[in-house]
């Protein structure tokens, strides 16, 4: 993706289809792994899993969004990755970086600090005071999607 103009920060939504389905032990593993890299490189937003599919959105300095993405693309842990929407924005919308997930045992997560509770509450529980944004719309629209078809199973 291309991102323009001097705003200081980047914000792709991507979803992806995870090549295999992933045990609360993968996704345990991956929100270590996650956390302590965007951490050190200052990146905001949210990591969705259900299902096999993967959304997220990113925030941060345009050079480190831009390297994470990549990194994501040629992950093998990820199949089909599109683009869902990108932008440039002045101001984040969230103030750290957290992984959500719907399944079985995941409330054994509830104790680690990086894992959110989107699937189940939306984004009322976490970021008071945080900017609304297009990026946070999207999120909670691709997460009703992902709540639908969820039921219809």
């Amino acid at each position: 993706f291309h991102v323009t103009g001097v705003q200081t920060c980047a914000l792709p939504i991507y979803v992806s289809l995870a090549a295999r389905e992933m045990p609360l032990a993968d996704l345990t593993d991956l929100l270590t792994e996650c956390l302590e890299r965007n951490r050190r490189f200052n990146i905001t937003g949210l990591l969705v899993y259900h299902n096999r599919e993967f959304m997220q959105l990113l925030e941060g300095r345009k050079e480190d969004v831009l390297a994470l993405y990549d990194v994501i693309v040629r992950d093998e842990r990820h199949q089909q990755v599109h683009l869902m929407w990108e932008g440039a924005i002045e101001q984040r919308s969230f103030a750290d970086w957290r992984m959500a997930f719907l399944m079985p045992g995941e409330l054994s997560l509830d104790s680690n600090p990086a894992y959110s509770r989107f699937m189940q509450d939306g984004l009322s529980h976490c970021n008071a005071g945080m900017t609304e944004s297009v990026g946070r719309q999207f999120l909670l629209s691709l997460r009703d999607d992902f709540l639908k078809v969820a039921h219809a199973i």
